[in-house]
């Protein structure tokens, strides 16, 4: 796709957030772009992946949704943003989060609707598609909808629901879902996974329209509620349990087919200068710590880990950690990384929400996983020194990654806050 067209659609979509309110119709947009109606409607899918229509009420329903969360009522929210009737709010939203308004806020977080920026954001799936693809399991009368992350309120970009009972995972990535579905199944011998659904053809992965595709059933159990492990740091243990033996699953996987990261050069390389340009205005204890981690790293055990066991993808039933969601982001990389990022996704999660004491619990909830996953899998005395200086790692990179981004904004101010939040409190690791 040219730049030219990209531009183009994000003056559309710019437009539609700025007329979220008001009447706006598809002539108007094909005519501010300089199309045809019938090549607006084309263009505007193939950048988008979804359709004018469904995208307009796409974004009314998260800025209705996000009104509701601060408390005005459902019915001014549908009004406020272009929706006839409060039975047409309720059916547009059951269709698009596969419930009842009222029991979406009892379960999850609503995240403030940023602007959607194509530079940054992926390529909405169209459920259409979706639809038609799970004819290859014969499950084609399912619905399929998109799902919205418990802690956060944020949309999940490569996992729909499918019914009560599937997740189906979306990769355009050649060979990507292949691994994953590699990864699942080592999991599956664990009991950490639920079954990975073959086609009818008995295929793990289906090629359809540039897109490969994977059914699974749904892990029995909840996200992590992170307030909750804020608040009760002791339960926080069994993260580091599960997440045990989640790497000793992973052990059993054949590592020539994942990435081996090497951490540090990650940090003295890229985390490091871009922290430092971003936020550091008196960067000089970053010196003492490159140093420290020149030294300490290289000695660290490393395999293939999780590399984002945020809240949402660890999965509680009865109080044990029972499973996990999307291997997206899979690595080789010391092992000790996921029981540190495991830490910081809770507070990261919660910081909003809870005042600075409350946020002192941050600490004892990473040692209660650090000693959790340590009854396990002992973790020698390099990884014990290591710890902290992996929390510190772990922050500089997710402001790195976070600096610069219209779409990560928010995200690039709480792990700010938490990175000089961390240094001041060092000693209480």
């Amino acid at each position: 796709m040219s730049p030219e067209l990209i531009s183009l659609i994000q003056q559309s979509l710019d437009m539609i957030e700025q007329r979220l309110r008001t009447t706006l119709t598809p002539q108007e947009l094909a005519d501010a772009a300089g199309f045809s109606l019938y090549h607006y409607y084309h263009v505007f899918e193939a950048v988008t992946g979804m359709s004018v229509g469904r995208y307009i009420t796409h974004r009314r329903l998260l800025h209705a949704l996000w009104r509701m969360s601060q408390g005005q009522d459902a019915t001014s929210a549908a009004l406020e943003y272009g929706f006839d009737t409060h039975a047409g709010f309720y059916k547009a939203f059951r269709r698009e989060f596969g419930c009842a308004p009222s029991r979406y806020l009892r379960s999850h977080r609503a995240a403030r609707p940023t602007r959607f920026n194509l530079k940054e954001e992926p390529k909405l799936t169209d459920l259409k598609t979706l639809a038609r693809a799970l004819s290859a399991w014969g499950m084609e009368q399912e619905p399929v909808s998109r799902i919205y992350f418990t802690n956060t309120g944020n949309l999940s970009e490569h996992t729909f629901a499918v019914g009560q009972e599937y997740y189906i995972k979306v990769s355009a990535q050649p060979g990507e879902l292949q691994r994953q579905a590699m990864l699942h199944r080592a999991l599956m011998a664990q009991q950490l996974a639920a079954p990975i659904i073959p086609t009818l053809a008995g295929e793990d992965v289906l090629r359809m329209e540039g897109l490969d595709l994977l059914l699974i059933q749904r892990v029995h159990g909840q996200p992590v509620n992170a307030m909750d492990m804020l608040e009760h740091p002791e339960k926080a243990r069994a993260l580091g349990e599960g997440l045990a033996r989640l790497h000793t699953a992973l052990r059993e996987c054949d590592p020539l087919l994942i990435y081996a990261e090497d951490y540090a050069a990650t940090l003295r390389c890229w985390a490091i200068p871009a922290a430092r340009a971003a936020i550091l205005p008196e960067p000089a204890w970053l010196d003492e710590y490159q140093a420290r981690m020149d030294a300490l790293f290289p000695n660290l055990p490393t395999q293939i880990i999780h590399r984002d066991p945020n809240p949402d993808n660890l999965i509680m039933q009865d109080g044990r950690l029972a499973g996990f969601l999307d291997f997206d982001l899979t690595r080789i990389l010391p092992r000790i990384f996921d029981v540190c990022y495991a830490a910081t996704g809770i507070l990261s999660v919660v910081w909003p929400h809870v005042t600075p004491e409350q946020r002192l619990n941050f600490f004892q909830v990473a040692k209660a996983i650090w000693q959790g996953y340590d009854t396990v899998s002992p973790l020698t005395d390099e990884e014990w020194n290591a710890l902290p200086d992996m929390v510190l790692g772990i922050q500089l990179t997710c402001v790195a990654a976070f600096a610069g981004s219209d779409k990560l904004v928010h995200q690039f101010e709480v792990n700010q806050k938490m990175l000089q939040f961390i240094l001041n409190n060092m000693e209480r690791f």
